[in-house]
């Protein structure tokens, strides 16, 4: 019972760390304790804890916390020794299984589309062609359109200077056009192509944001049309959007509050 009690107690202490955003950096015992809702004793031990070991600091002037050092270090160490498709393997096979798909995650290396790993547990007899090492140009999947959604304007110009970013023997994509398709996955949280790019092929793709919640990787769900119709698109949106915050943290990285807002479900934030 003890050692349920001091596992208890070590995830409460650590909980608080998740308190810290970038809209909040700095939180004071008091905003600790009302974000909480526990005893101020309780609070201060708890942060004392984890400034004594380095996982917080506290600001001489105004008693404030921020994260500390120690965070820095094991961050580091992290990318240093845990290869990026050990990172992802988990999250990945299990979206897939959910999903009976392929999935597929992949970094963008200037406008490069290129493959961290990639799952496909299901049974189903008709399954979609994948070359790793072949992957489309930006502007011809739903993964490159879902990444400059969530990008600056000033990417999505420098996107449209590159022409590799769009298939050889394509025109270049009309700006206006472009942007507003664009603005609209923003708003709904997720890119989709239905036979766009190779008939009888759909996806559907979400951004994954690095540690300053910009975009930096893509992850997707690609299957047969003839699996289904809109509805089955808009499920597999929702079971890849529903998984995009475990998917962005298992990179290290935050997604951004306006965008969890998107992808969390209706009735876990009427929950929340």
């Amino acid at each position: 019972m003890r050692q349920a009690e001091t596992m208890s107690t070590i995830s409460k202490a650590l909980s608080l760390l998740d308190l810290f955003t970038e809209a909040q950096p700095r939180l004071g015992l008091s905003d600790v304790q009302r974000l909480t809702g526990r005893d101020k004793a309780t609070v201060h031990r708890h942060l004392s804890a984890l400034e004594n070991v380095g996982y917080l600091e506290q600001d001489t002037d105004t008693r404030a916390y921020r994260l500390g050092p120690a965070l820095t270090r094991l961050a580091g160490m992290r990318a240093r020794t845990v290869p990026e498709v050990e990172m992802v393997r988990s999250v990945i096979d299990a979206l897939s299984r959910r999903a009976g798909e392929l999935v597929h995650i992949s970094r963008l290396q200037r406008f490069d589309l290129v493959d961290v790993y990639h799952a496909e547990h299901h049974d189903h007899p008709v399954r979609v062609s994948f070359d790793a090492y072949g992957l489309p140009p930006l502007f011809a999947t739903a993964s490159g359109k879902a990444y400059l959604a969530f990008s600056t304007a000033a990417m999505l110009d420098m996107a449209l200077d590159d022409s590799r970013t769009y298939q050889a023997g394509s025109s270049r994509p009309d700006r206006e056009t472009i942007a507003n398709e664009l603005a609209l996955i923003a708003q709904r949280g997720h890119a989709s192509n239905r036979d766009t790019l190779r008939l009888g092929v759909s996806s559907v793709a979400i951004p994954v944001f690095d540690s300053a919640s910009r975009p930096f990787a893509t992850c997707s769900i690609a299957f047969p049309s003839s699996r289904g119709g809109p509805a089955r698109e808009q499920e597999l949106a929702t079971l890849l959007m529903t998984a995009g915050r475990d998917i962005t943290e298992a990179m290290g990285g935050n997604v951004p509050p306006e965008v969890e807002q998107i992808w969390t479900p209706s009735h876990e934030r009427a929950a929340s």
